[in-house]
């Protein structure tokens, strides 16, 4: 079985707010520490997934990331846990990605590997929790797909049977590969690379796949962002009001709404 993993870099979405501001280009967002970015939550999920349908079922793991050259830790981050190989395709990132255009960069590359059975996608990016591009990849690929999952209860070379997140509901089924999972937090708990992968990873050769060398050259995003900005923090007072007696409050809290313009 050849699985494919896709993997964001983003923003740590722990990073405190008052740490974030908007670029000078009005259009991104900029940290104001020397946080670095992390592997996508969801993506880190979905790797792991991907080991253990490998270890489970045999085959092998190739990861794919669109992004800028930092990025590259995160594939060396899979290669650690347990990956085959490795894709690095040099692409926008952050707010500035398109979801179609990172759909059609990833589904050309897929196309250039060898032949691909399922592909685990986290089912969102915690920057723009968007939850569209591996909607809009499946079907380029002309995959079935089935998002968001939380499990997976049986898999072999033909089918997986899933269970898929809805609406105050839990929907179990049977899917046949080729097949794309947005995977859910809930499915397992990342593990964390050992040291041995970690040293392989250093040392693993991961190409670039350039735009023009998967046949996109000039490929235009249907969607940009004009401007960004952040609401200025709300000044709230509070008014503690204790007159002894609920009819004493009553009053009071009338008199203070009076004051205040509201009544």
């Amino acid at each position: 079985m050849h699985i494919v993993v896709t993997l964001k870099q983003v923003y740590d979405p722990n990073t405190a707010p008052s740490l974030l501001g908007v670029g000078a280009d009005g259009k991104t967002l900029e940290i104001r520490s020397s946080m670095s970015p992390v592997l996508n939550g969801y993506d880190a999920n979905a790797v792991e997934e991907a080991i253990r349908l490998k270890e489970a079922l045999g085959g092998k793991v190739t990861a794919i990331s669109v992004g800028d050259e930092s990025s590259v830790a995160q594939l060396r981050r899979a290669l650690a846990m347990g990956a085959d190989a490795a894709v690095m395709i040099p692409g926008p990132t952050g707010l500035a990605c398109d979801s179609d255009v990172i759909a059609e960069l990833i589904a050309a590359a897929v196309g250039r590997l060898d032949d691909v059975d399922l592909i685990l996608c986290g089912k969102a990016a915690s920057d723009t929790d968007a939850g569209q591009t591996h909607l809009f990849l499946a079907e380029k690929l002309g995959f079935a797909s089935v998002s968001p999952v939380r499990a997976i209860h049986e898999a072999s070379a033909e089918t997986l049977v899933v269970e898929r997140i809805g609406d105050g509901v839990v929907q179990r089924m049977r899917a046949r590969l080729p097949l794309l999972l947005g995977i859910s937090n809930e499915i397992n708990k990342p593990r964390a690379p050992a040291l041995k992968g970690v040293m392989m990873a250093k040392k693993a050769q991961v190409p670039n796949w350039s735009a023009a060398d998967l046949g996109l050259a000039g490929l235009q995003p249907k969607s940009v962002v004009r401007r960004l900005y952040i609401e200025p923090p709300v000044n709230v007072q509070t008014v503690m009001i204790a007159e002894g007696s609920d009819r004493a409050n009553g009053r009071a809290l009338a008199e203070c709404l009076v004051a205040e313009g509201v009544l």
